[in-house]
Formats: C-alpha cells, structure tokens, sequence
C-alpha cells in the first residue's frame, strides 16, 4: 500500500504540473494584447506617463512582455513558488487576495446543493432499481427526467424570474445582507442562506441525473447471487435497496461526487454571473472577458489542486466502498499481456470469429481451443448468412421491439426524431429567421401566424426556434460521440490492463478533469474560434472525457475479477476480444445513460456559452436565441416573457427524449433484463 501511495501521490505531482504549465501557455495564445488593454486602463483610471503605467503593469503581472515566452514563465514560475500569484488589474487587488474571498462562497453554496442532491439520489435511484417497472419507478424517473432535463442556469433563471424579479421574496447581487456583522452569528448566518437560497435550490432541481445513473448501475446488480441470499433470508425490501444493491452500485457515482469539486468552482461561472453572486465563479468569469492572465491561472490552479486532491482521496477509499475494486492490488497487476498473443492478431482472431470463418482458435499442435468450455459446438458449420440474420435479429430487429414497447423508449425516440425533423426538414416551411413582423406579439394573444410570438424585433419565434435547432442536432452528434468514444476507450483499456497503462492513462484522465471545464472550453473557444457546429461540439468534448474514463475504469475494475473473464484469459483470448465481448456488455448500461448525459452536456453547454457570449455567433441557435432574449429584458416583464421561455422548451425537451431513451435501452443491454423480455420478443415475431 506504501509503494502504491507513493506513486498515486507522484503522479498527483505530475498532473499539476503538467495543467500549470498548460493553462500558462493556452491563456497567452488566447487573441487580442490583455497587456495593452490593462496599460490603456492604467493611463484612464490613474492618468500619467504610458511608459509608467507600463513599468507598473509589468511588475503586478509579475512578467516582462517583451521577453520572451519561455522568460516570462520563468518570471511568473519564481514569483509562484513564493505563493505571490501576481495582482489582478481588473479587481485592483492580489489575486491571493480575491481568492481568499471568492472560494468559500463557492464552496459555501455549491457543497450544500452537492450534498443533499448526492444522499437523496443515491437512496432513490437504489430503490427504484429495487422495484424497477413499477408505478414507484416509473413515477420517479418521470420526476428525474424532467429535473434533469433542466439545465442548472435554465430553473436558475426561471427560478430568478418568478421569485426574485416577480415576487420579490429571494434577493440577486449579494452574498450577505450588508447591515449583518459578519461572523458566527443568526443574522449573519441566516442572511448568508438567505441569498444563496435560489443558486442552491437551482442546483438541487436539477441535479436528478445522478439517481438516473444510480438506478442503471443498481439493475445491473440486482441479478446477483448475494441479492438473491438476502430476499431467501426474508429481508426487507428497502434494506436490501440501501445495503445490498447501493453500496455495491455506488462507486462510479461517488467517484463524481469528488470530481463535482471541480465543477463546485469551475463551473459555476454562469450560475453566478445570473445571481450577481460574487464567488470564485463571477471572478473567473471577468478575469476571462478582461483577459486577466494572472486572475485566470491563479484560478485555474486553485481549482486543479482541489480536484488532484479529490482524486487521490477517491482512490484511497475505492476498497472501503466496494472490496472488489481494491486499489492497491489491482492498479498494480496486469492483466491481458500474458498470453504472448500479438495485438494484431487478437483482432484478426476476433473478427474471424465474428464473420464465422474458423470454428476455433488453432493451437501450437494443430488442434482447436475447446470451445465447449465456453457452451458452444464446434462440429456444426453455420452459414454466413444465418450468421448474419440472428446477428441482426438479435442486435437490431428484437432490441427496437422492446424498446417500442416500453413508454420510456418510444416517447424518447418520439421526440429525438421529432427534432431531426424540425432540424433538418422543418426550415423549409418555415418563415427565414431574418424576416421580420409586428414586435412583441405574444402567443396569449391567439395570433396563428406567430404560436409563439415574435421577439423584440418582429422575428417569428416559433421559425427562429426550428433554424436554430439544426446546428445544436450537429453539435450533439459531434460532440457526444467523440467524448463517449474516448473516455470509454481509455477507462476500459486502463481498468482491464491495469499496471503502467493504468498509471499513464489515468494521469492524462486526470489532467483532463483538474483543468476547469468551462473555463477550458472558453479559452480553446477563444483560441479556435470554432464556427461550423461540429467543430463546436469536438471542442465541447475535450474537457468531458476525462471524468467518464476514470468512472468507466471504476466499473472494469469490478467487471474483470468475473470467472467468465478469467476463463477466457485462461484460454488464450486477446485483451481486445475480452473486452468486446465480455466487459463492454457488463457496463453497456453506464455507458448509454452516460451517452444520453454527455449529449446532453454538449446541449447544456453550448448554449450556456453562447448565452454567455463565449462562442462566436455563425447561427440563430438556441443559445444565441436565449442570450438576445436576456439582453431583450425578458426575464424582467411578464408580458416578453415568452422570448426567453421559447428556448428553454426547446432544450428541456429534447434534453428529455435523450434521458428516456437511455433509460429503456437499459432493458436490452442487461442480460437480465434481457432474459425477462426475451419471451415477449418472441411471441411479438412468431
């Protein structure tokens, strides 16, 4: 356990310096001279010579711009080593200063919402598993779909919208009541909760996704022998809900409660700038439209060391969750090398397998590797087109039948193909999102020409909705599969081999997950400048696969200790084969509810930074749609209200026909499950 620390604590080492070194170089390449901006704001503010206003900005940024880049991070690096992260000219003040401040605010806010919504999802999402298809569950998961198809800044500006604006009962702007003495006292302490309510209830409403995943893994469990001893023994129900199927469907999700630190301070850049709420989030946020170097890497690194920190503490109490992922044995063994086999020929073997055209692997003495071990027969040569057929009738023809006949998965593929419609047919007979009409026509009034009203300049809401529904579609496609592909690929890989690979992939998962999502995409946004919508959604997924390799990873690491896989490396089977046939169909479920939230993810932030006006506007998307209503003043009288509402619909329910279809396709990819509906496919085709 020593030697394992030791290394888990190194490679923790490596993986700050790595994002220090990273988030210095990417905010220098980010466009436009913040070094002039700030002298041109010196001179305006304070007045004087431009070569004094020069001299003092270099020596707050702790840099000398006209040095070379390698000198000026040797500059920056010395000042740091001493703890002086250098002075923020936007703020006039210490960046040590600012975030001393800003940090516990964030944390105070983000750390209440994370824990509440964590135990409460965590409880349902065992206990609908417990009784999954029944009226309890179906009545949850329609409850989770609908919050979690929420975006969080979305019931945050509803929330805001009704109960701030309208009714007045929750204050925007401030952290605490400015006549309260600040200290431990009721007044203080109660004013504090008091404007924190609505960013923490907005977080709270929406953070249902994680009882969805909760159930998808506790299914995968329920077929267990040790789930069966107990229901024989006569046990309650619900203890064995929360004892049996929780703690051991708990570890990838406990695994994101830690990484949520990261996102408690990253990514709460948009929640704060809609409440006006100044923590680490709102500073971030000015430091990156000022170009603030030294505001923006002194909070990339404090968000990097919080979340290393949350990773190591991760790893240490994997065993303490669940025995079988123990991180001291496993990390350290290897596994799929030992069979001598070359990588090329384990997929060559594979894929002959899978077309059918060899009944056996051939041994060093001619013979073939016994097949019957693993139940099939070797004797019956089967026709390549009979191959095929039951492929497709059991891969294609009979999984669409279940999943039609389940309300979760046809309403889901209802909706997703509705939206491929509206995005890629419905602009034809739509009216051109440059034409304009009557300004402010609001859909109470029961105009047919305009059902949803028009906006603030007399465009058709409803026609710039269905034109701006085409580049998200692209963006989705883009941008979940690519985040999918990759961190499925690297958790899985990692989690089976184990050793070095384990090692060198998980510090890469880690560098990913340490440098802040949002802030990351804003910098590569500015850089790139990504117009077409797919190259906004592969940008969208470079800070999203980290986090999902290292909870595929948690997931093999339970997966490969099965017999059924070690009998097949005690065969001789490839690592490439193992983990296609037997280790990606035991995680498929995490791996399609996880593909329904990163499609999501890539809806909620993309429009999120367009909103913010982080993405260059090339389309009247969804995003740009919600950031014209907002600078309209929709979210401050009920009678423009709708412009801003129209929006938030759309991404809500496509948001949701993505959840629900995750949630039916758990039904075909768990064996058990499988097995329960395998009789009615049957009768459905005969």
């Amino acid at each position: 356990m020593t030697n394992w620390l030791i290394k888990r604590l190194g490679q923790a080492v490596l993986t700050v310096i790595v994002v220090f070194h990273l988030t210095f170089f990417l905010v220098r390449l980010m466009p436009g001279n913040p070094f002039d901006a700030m002298v041109a704001q010196m001179i305006e503010q304070y007045g004087g010579d431009p070569d004094t206003a020069r001299r003092i900005v270099e020596l707050n940024l702790n840099i000398h711009p006209d040095d070379p880049l390698y000198i000026q991070y040797i500059d920056y690096m010395s000042a740091v080593m001493t703890g002086d992260l250098g002075y923020s000219m936007s703020q006039n003040a210490p960046v040590n200063q600012i975030l001393a401040e800003a940090v516990p605010w964030t944390i105070f806010y983000m750390s209440i919402a994370m824990v509440i919504t964590f135990v409460t999802s965590i409880c349902l999402g065992a206990i609908m598993a417990y009784y999954e298809g029944s009226r309890f569950d179906t009545a949850m998961t329609a409850v989770a779909v609908i919050e979690s198809s929420t975006p969080y800044y979305v019931a945050a500006l509803l929330l805001s919208f009704v109960f701030a604006y309208q009714l007045g009962w929750f204050p925007t702007g401030a952290r605490y009541p400015g006549r309260a003495t600040v200290g431990l006292n009721p007044e203080f302490i109660l004013g504090a909760l008091h404007h924190a309510a609505l960013p923490i209830i907005s977080l709270i409403v929406t953070g249902a996704a994680a009882s969805l995943s909760m159930r998808g893994n506790s299914i995968s469990v329920l077929g267990a022998d040790h789930i069966r001893v107990a229901r024989l023994r006569g046990l309650p129900p619900t203890r064995i809900a929360l004892r049996y199927v929780m703690r051991n469907a708990l570890l990838p999700l406990y695994t994101g409660l830690l990484l949520t630190i990261g996102f408690m301070i990253g990514g709460s850049i948009i929640l704060e700038d809609i409440f006006n709420y100044r923590g680490m989030g709102w500073y971030m946020f000015d430091g990156v439209n000022n170009r603030d170097y030294p505001l923006m890497v002194g909070g990339f690194m404090v968000i990097c060391l919080t979340v290393v920190v949350a990773m190591i503490i991760a790893d240490v109490t994997y065993s303490r969750i669940d025995p079988r992922a123990k991180a001291e044995g496993d990390n350290l063994q290897v596994y799929g090398s030992s069979t001598g086999v070359p990588f090329r020929t384990q997929v060559k073997r594979y894929f002959d397998r899978l077309t059918g055209r060899t009944g056996g692997e051939k041994r060093a003495d001619g013979g073939t590797a016994q097949r019957e071990f693993l139940g099939e027969e070797t004797s019956v040569e089967v026709d390549r087109k009979d191959v095929l057929y039951r492929k497709f009738d059991r891969s294609v023809y009979a999984p669409l039948k279940i999943i039609l006949s389940d309300w979760r998965g046809f309403s889901g593929m209802v909706i997703i193909l509705a939206f491929f419609v509206i995005g890629f047919i419905g602009p034809r007979y739509t009216h051109s999102p440059t034409a304009t009409f009557d300004t402010w026509v609001s859909p109470m009034d029961g105009n047919l020409a305009h059902p949803l009203g028009t906006t603030n300049t007399g465009v058709d809401l409803l026609s710039l909705m269905i034109n701006g529904t085409t580049p998200v579609m692209i963006m989705i496609i883009a941008g979940a599969i690519a985040t999918v592909v990759l961190g499925v690929s690297v958790g899985t890989l990692a989690g089976f081999r184990g050793g070095n690979t384990d090692r060198i992939l998980m510090t890469i998962c880690d560098i990913v997950i340490s440098i802040p999502g949002l802030p990351l995409i804003i910098v590569i946004a500015a850089i790139v400048e990504p117009r077409h919508p797919a190259m906004v959604g592969l940008v969208l997924s470079v800070a999203a696969w980290g986090g999902l390799g290292r909870s595929i990873r948690s997931e093999v690491l339970k997966v490969r200790s099965h017999e059924y896989v070690e009998a097949s490396r005690a065969m001789g089977v490839g690592t490439a084969p193992i983990i296609v046939k037997d280790i990606l169909p035991n995680i498929w479920p995490y791996i399609l509810i996880n593909l329904a939230n990163h499609a999501r993810g890539i809806i909620f932030a993309s429009v999120a930074l367009y909103y913010l006006g982080f993405l260059p506007i090339s389309s009247q998307n969804w995003g740009v749609v919600l950031n014209n209503a907002e600078a309209a003043g929709s979210l401050y009288t009920m009678g423009h209200f709708h412009f801003i509402l129209a929006p938030m619909i759309f991404i809500i329910s496509l948001s949701m026909g993505l959840i629900l279809l995750a949630q039916s396709l758990d039904r075909i990819s768990n064996p058990r499950i499988r097995a329960r509906h395998a009789k009615s496919v049957d009768d459905d085709t005969h």
